[in-house]
């Protein structure tokens, strides 16, 4: 059921917090973040949040915080029964064409140091581990910090094919 091209991106919008807020509870366990959270990034003129549907159904979320010419990767979300199908790479992208938009010309990620599959898209896409961070999430896990130029990143958007 559904492949990433069947996957449509819109902005977050107050009537999704519920779900989103579900979802990241989902993905990331005790470190996910609840509605107030996601109802004050939906006031912040800095944040700029996607969702992406599949049959109407919120399957993934991304978010970001741009200060001057930096993108700071909030959060980028896939329910794990959709993990695996290329919608990550396509969210990326979604956000990645925002944070260009928006005037970003850097992006910056805190990763979980066990999650493998986050860490190889990013890389992919041309992001480096420019530094880790000792016990940044709330289990005590280690977060890997991850940075790029965003005109070198190895992914085309649809205004440069």
């Amino acid at each position: 059921m559904g492949t990433a091209a069947e996957i449509i991106f819109r902005p977050m919008q107050i009537s999704d917090v519920e779900a989103v807020a579900e979802m990241d509870e989902i993905c990331f366990e005790e470190d996910g973040w609840d509605e107030d959270f996601f109802l004050e990034e939906l006031r912040d003129e800095h944040s700029d949040y996607i969702v992406g549907e599949i049959d109407g159904k919120i399957i993934a979320c991304a978010g970001i915080k741009i200060y001057l010419d930096e993108a700071e990767g909030m959060t980028i979300a896939v329910l794990p029964e959709f993990q695996g199908r290329g919608f990550g790479k396509k969210i990326l992208t979604e956000i990645i064409k925002i944070a260009k938009m928006r005037g970003a010309n850097s992006m910056i990620f805190e990763v979980r140091v066990s999650n493998v599959p986050a860490l190889h898209i990013y890389q992919k896409f041309g992001f480096k581990i420019v530094g880790r961070i000792k016990r940044y999430y709330m289990t005590g896990e280690d977060a890997l910090t991850m940075c790029a130029k965003l005109e070198d990143l190895k992914c085309k958007l649809p205004s440069e094919k």
